[in-house]
């Protein structure tokens, strides 16, 4: 004898919700991967109060505001060098917002409908504090601090913004708050 399957409209509700945010999931996945798209083919930019942007394009070459800086060919190959790092690090920082996002917003919303919407929102703050200090994000942190270092001997005119320093690879390594603004 066939017995009718039952109908429960908050498990249904709860599977197109998730359907739902999956879809949203996905969208920041995709807008993550034109960022990383973007971060290849664009210049690597450089900030320092109250001067203008500094960009570092593919080539090395570096413009202050509207203005080239003269570089010779081994300054070119040291912006370049810290433009490969900062990179590679701003692309595991890609691909971990990637990984954390993918089920975040479902595991989040899906959480707050049966209560335990702030233990999920905690959990998804713990996976990104524990992404910006991970061994491999520290040691990526520290190859742009030193490229960062060379770069700015050699190319005097970047020293006022050069703004990742020791202290903030220990605390990156030591699981402390850190600030490293490229």
């Amino acid at each position: 004898m066939n017995r009718p399957r039952h109908f429960h409209p908050s498990a249904v509700a709860m599977a197109v919700l998730a359907l739902l945010v999956a879809g949203c999931s996905g969208v920041a996945t995709r807008e993550i991967e034109t960022e990383r798209a973007a971060l290849h083919r664009d210049p690597v930019s450089m900030n320092a109060k109250q001067l203008p942007e500094a960009d570092i394009d593919a080539a090395g070459a570096v413009k202050i505001g509207a203005e080239q800086l003269p570089l010779t060919d081994g300054q070119r190959a040291l912006t370049r060098d810290y433009r490969a790092a900062v990179i590679e690090l701003v692309d595991l920082t890609l691909s971990g917002t990637a990984q954390i996002t993918d089920h975040a917003m479902s595991r989040v919303l899906l959480a707050s409908l049966i209560g335990r919407g702030d233990e999920a929102g905690e959990r998804v703050g713990r996976q990104a504090e524990s992404m910006v200090h991970s061994p491999q994000f520290c040691q990526l942190l520290d190859k742009v601090r030193q490229s960062q270092d060379r770069m700015v001997q050699s190319v005097t005119t970047l020293q006022p913004y050069a703004k990742i320093d020791a202290h903030a690879v220990e605390n990156c390594r030591a699981g402390k708050p850190y600030d490293a603004n490229i």
